[in-house]
């Protein structure tokens, strides 16, 4: 399956046979796959079958469901009367009627607004019905989704695609600046290593200078970092060019980030050349820009 991104909505009307159905889905970014179901009270049993249908398909995101379902005519046994209780509650109300010397009749809409006396439940075989009858729809708005996802996950994978880019061009000029960056430290520590030598200790050999100052320029040199990034930039690009064949592409894309990043701060603490800088800002922003698109990956 294409790339894919935790941000999609879909939304699916239909009529049965037996009911009318509204449902909609809303999916945003989330670590992990955490699902929101609404439904009215009386169809909660269908909450177990719409959690499978979706874990079957969708492995990150925040997903919001929401279904309503209006049965048709007959269709469903969904009412049942407490006639003992509707012919109590009617005494008790012409009783105080009475006392109270009101003149309003009681009407059946007071009635029945007793939630003890109107029951609406679903026996075994109408929830078989509606299970049986809402999993093609609920497959057909979770398709809807899917397309969703990745119509944006092609926008994600542009996106990436130009920042990595971009990203590969700012370590190429740090590679170009790498060499300046060697000889910075070799000449500044030689000039004021030399003349404090020439102070203190008119002995000290060359072989022994020069020896301290490769030391100084292996632990100011920048090419390992800079060979990592590169390393790091052509498997994302291998990762988003073959999305299909890897699950949950988008928590391993963050890993690379976090590389990156931890990457560029090296760099930073060992440059002192103002147009290396530069670049290192530069690069430690679009591996910022290229995390906030990363958390919109499955």
């Amino acid at each position: 399956m294409p790339l894919q991104s935790m941000t999609g909505y879909a939304r699916v009307l239909e009529t049965t046979d037996i009911a009318q159905y509204q449902i909609e889905l809303r999916s945003v970014n989330h670590k992990y796959l955490a699902l929101s179901v609404r439904l009215p009270k009386m169809y909660t049993f269908l909450e177990p079958t719409v959690h499978k249908v979706l874990k079957n398909t969708i492995k990150r995101g925040k997903i919001d469901v929401s279904i309503q379902i209006k049965p048709i005519g007959n269709a469903l046994n969904t009412v049942k009367i407490n006639r003992k209780a509707a012919q109590d509650y009617f005494l008790a109300l012409d009783e105080l009627r009475r006392t109270l010397d009101v003149s309003e009749p009681i009407t059946m809409e007071t009635i029945l607004s007793n939630t003890e006396i109107v029951d609406f439940t679903l026996d075994e075989k109408s929830e078989k019905r509606l299970t049986e009858d809402l999993v093609p729809l609920l497959e057909k708005a979770l398709s809807d989704l899917l397309d969703s996802r990745i119509s944006e996950g092609g926008k994600l994978t542009e996106n990436l695609s130009d920042l990595i880019r971009k990203t590969q061009d700012v370590t190429n000029g740090l590679e170009e600046n790498a060499s300046h960056l060697k000889e910075y430290y070799i000449k500044r520590v030689r000039d004021n290593l030399g003349e404090l030598l020439n102070e203190v200790d008119r002995d000290y050999s060359e072989e022994r200078l020069e020896l301290e100052l490769s030391i100084i320029a292996e632990k100011a040199d920048i090419r390992e970092e800079i060979a990592r990034i590169q390393s790091h930039l052509s498997e994302m690009r291998d990762y988003l060019n073959n999305a299909s064949q890897n699950e949950l592409i988008g928590a391993k894309l963050n890993f690379f980030c976090q590389e990156l990043g931890r990457e560029f701060n090296t760099i930073g603490s060992k440059n002192r050349l103002k147009e290396s800088s530069s670049l290192v800002i530069e690069g430690k922003s679009l591996v910022n820009s290229i995390r906030e698109q990363v958390y919109n990956i499955q």
